[in-house]
């Protein structure tokens, strides 16, 4: 049986960055939002899990091709499925359209589940999900990159503290809250001149509050960096994003002359 979750969103104030556009990290926690949303939906979301299974559900990786992220106002519909289904994993994905059904982004989100007390992997069957559930066809077919750079500390750019009000109800660090920590790595310029078109995380360890992790960044090639993020001398995220110049005249909205 086919299974999704459609959501609309209007592309609010307080999600847009300085171009006045949709930006990345708040375009993850639309992918985040309607994953969590979508497994509520099918009863299987991690309340349940923790309730029923002691377990939870936990993202692997995330991949996202950028189409052109909307501008502040517009109107979007979210759609969350599965596109692949195995004992121990799913794929699910996230579509994101105006209303015109013009797609904006494509966002990829690998998921297994984690038994608490075993810290070990859940097999799928096993744990409260609809055993009816079929994988649809996906839109994103680009399989998960390999993300093994080498970085050194000439890499590294930034510290962060990890806060209490960082982390979710796992206990852990809200995945995007990494995102953010990459994009603090970039200056004003970046975000005026450049154009995020695609985005790939995985995530490797856990961090909670009190930890204090650093953040690695090198350009690997035209149009992309590379990121490494370590919590003491354990690598916990790995991630690459992808980027072009702006088009003449996507300066962004013309709010404020500087």
């Amino acid at each position: 049986m086919n299974y999704s979750y459609t959501k609309r969103f209007d592309t609010s104030y307080t999600s847009i960055d300085r171009s006045g556009r949709l930006g990345l990290v708040e375009s993850l926690d639309i992918n985040q939002d309607m994953i969590t949303e979508f497994f509520g939906a099918i009863g299987s979301d991690n309340l349940v899990l923790r309730t029923k299974n002691n377990a939870a559900w936990v993202y692997t990786r995330t991949k996202m091709k950028i189409d052109g992220l909307p501008f502040w106002n517009t109107k979007t519909i979210a759609k969350s499925y599965v596109c692949s289904k195995s004992p121990i994993r799913l794929d699910i994905e996230t579509v994101l359209t105006d209303e015109a059904e013009n797609v904006l982004f494509t966002a990829k989100t690998q998921m297994c589940a984690i038994d608490f007390v075993k810290r070990s992997l859940c097999k799928i069957s096993d744990i409260t999900f609809p055993s009816d559930l079929d994988a649809e066809q996906p839109v994103l077919a680009e399989p998960f990159s390999k993300l093994n750079g080498i970085f050194t500390e000439d890499d590294f750019v930034l510290e962060e503290k990890i806060y209490a009000s960082d982390t979710d109800f796992t206990r852990h660090t809200n995945n995007a809250r990494y995102v953010k920590y990459l994009m603090n790595t970039f200056d004003a310029d970046f975000y005026d001149t450049k154009t995020v078109a695609g985005f790939e995380i995985q995530f490797a360890k856990e961090s909670t509050a009190g930890d204090v992790v650093r953040i690695y960044k090198k350009q690997t090639a035209a149009g992309r960096f590379d990121f490494l993020i370590k919590n003491g001398e354990e690598v916990i995220v790995k991630a690459e994003l992808s980027y072009s110049d702006k088009a003449p005249g996507d300066a962004g909205l013309p709010l404020y002359k500087s």
